[in-house]
């Protein structure tokens, strides 16, 4: 459908001049969007903005909306190299989460350790006092005099503990020599029943054997006596037959000479008639009697002997059909005898030829087997072949990005080490910190160390009241004691 390039409504032009028709075009309607939209994007262009179209921003709302769609598939190489690149950031993570952990946890240590140091300096100093010395030898002594006393009374229930083991030893040894003995009497009689059972099954397998092979024997003479007894029933059956069919026809043979005899005598009867009507009438016509007789006689003869060749034909068919009867019946016997030995071969022939089936059908079951695995053989290798070709490609793609990522993990490790690097400035100075808070702590100590002399009172008391009660010998202690109070320490 054909518009005007003006694009005006009815009303605007019926108010301009009329164009004479040589001087107007005719453009379709994709012309014109064709021609405004190029007047447009140069109108843009001109203004340096970008105008796009509608299938321009329908194209471009598919592009987004499929890498949308593409940004959420996870078998893709970009997909991948997207996974592998998260997951080594957040090992990367985890690694220095970890790190901050150990150096966190490692200074707790060194300040643990650092406490327990003092801890123990201080007991050291303390115990290294010339009364704390010789009060701990007194209590060295009376631990010793007590630990004595334990030892002895371990070293009785050690011994008695001893006896008792030995004893129990000696029960359970008694006891699993009889375990193994009745274990060696059970696996002996196992075995017995074993072979017993074994040599059981191998007689009842052989019976079975004999019994299936006698029964199969007896199962085919019964079968060749059966086929015999049919075909000797047969036979009488077809003897009885003939014996009746012979009598029938020696019966018919007979009526039929009997009626013979009966038509001949009645021949001779009607021609004796016949010659004598004929003799009457001679009397009557001589000459022509004469002529007549020699035409009858002539005619007679012939049809007595037309009369004695088809009797003669009819003597030699039966003999024919007697002689043929008994050819038959030979012939038929024979033939049953044949038929059943025909039966018994078609059947061994057939039993055969489902044995040579079967043979064929399981060779040509093999051959399509491996035919089949032959062909499943090459289609592996053509798919390994296309896979090796895809693996090689994605090995390509992902060699470059590879590449890539180790550029940032390698930017990621300097900035890893500058980092260490400052913590290691920062762990210098707090451990200098540390020293200098370690040798302002010994000051202390020793400024302490002169408190204890007023606790080693108290101490020492503690000390005898805990060993008094304990069960010790605190005579040493009160002893040293009384001792260090007459010398004034």
């Amino acid at each position: 459908m054909a518009r005007s390039t003006s694009g005006l409504s009815v009303n605007s032009l019926s108010a301009q001049p009329v164009i004479p028709l040589g001087q107007t075009t005719v453009l379709t309607s994709d012309e014109l969007d064709r021609i405004r939209k190029t007047l447009l994007h140069t109108d843009a262009k001109t203004q340096g903005q970008n105008l796009q179209s509608e299938d321009d921003r329908l194209r471009d709302k598919l592009r987004d909306m499929s890498r949308t769609r593409m940004e959420g598939w996870n078998n893709t190489l970009e997909a991948r190299r997207r996974q592998k690149e998260a997951e080594r950031m957040a090992k990367s993570e985890e690694y220095e989460q970890k790190r901050r952990i150990q150096d966190r946890e490692e200074a707790e240590f060194q300040a643990a350790e650092r406490k327990k140091c003092i801890q123990r300096a201080t007991a050291l100093l303390y115990e290294n006092t010339e009364r704390v010395k010789t009060f701990g030898s007194k209590l060295y002594l009376s631990d010793v005099m007590k630990e004595r006393e334990l030892q002895i009374e371990i070293k009785s229930k050690i011994k008695e503990r001893k006896i008792a083991e030995e004893k129990l030893w000696h029960e359970r040894t008694i006891e699993a020599v009889k375990i193994g003995d009745e274990e060696e009497e059970k696996k002996k009689k196992e075995a017995l029943d074993r072979a017993l059972h074994a040599k059981q099954v191998q007689l009842d397998q052989l019976e079975d054997f004999r019994v299936r092979y006698v029964s199969q024997k007896l199962e085919e003479r019964r079968e060749g006596e059966l086929i015999k007894q049919r075909v000797e029933a047969h036979i009488l059956e077809e003897k009885q037959k003939e014996q009746e069919r012979r009598k029938l026809e020696a019966e018919r043979a007979k009526k039929t000479m009997l009626d013979n005899q009966r038509l001949r005598e009645e021949k001779k009867i009607s021609d004796q008639k016949a010659q004598e009507e004929e003799e009457r009438r001679i009397q009557y016509f001589a000459d022509e009697k004469e002529r007549k007789t020699r035409m009858r006689e002539e005619r007679e003869a012939e049809i007595m002997a037309q009369k004695q060749g088809i009797r003669q034909r009819m003597i030699d068919r039966q003999v024919a059909y007697l002689q043929s009867l008994r050819k038959n019946e030979n012939e038929r016997i024979a033939g049953q005898v044949r038929e059943a030995e025909a039966k018994r071969d078609a059947e061994l022939s057939a039993k055969n030829e489902k044995l040579r089936r079967e043979l064929e059908e399981m060779r040509a079951l093999n051959t399509a087997q491996l035919q089949k695995k032959a062909e499943q053989k090459r289609l592996d290798r053509e798919q390994g072949e296309i896979d090796a070709k895809k693996f090689e490609a994605e090995y390509e793609a992902g060699l470059a990005a590879d590449r890539a990522a180790e550029a940032r993990r390698r930017a990621k490790r300097i900035e890893l080490k500058n980092y260490h690097v400052k913590q290691a400035k920062a762990k210098t100075l707090f451990l200098q910190r540390e020293k200098d808070e370690e040798l302002s702590e010994q000051e202390l100590v020793k400024q302490k160390l002169k408190e204890e002399d007023l606790l080693f009172e108290r101490y020492s008391q503690a000390l005898v009241e805990q060993y008094k009660a304990e069960g010790k010998n605190i005579k040493p202690l009160l002893l040293e004691l009384a001792k260090m109070k007459s010398e004034g320490r």
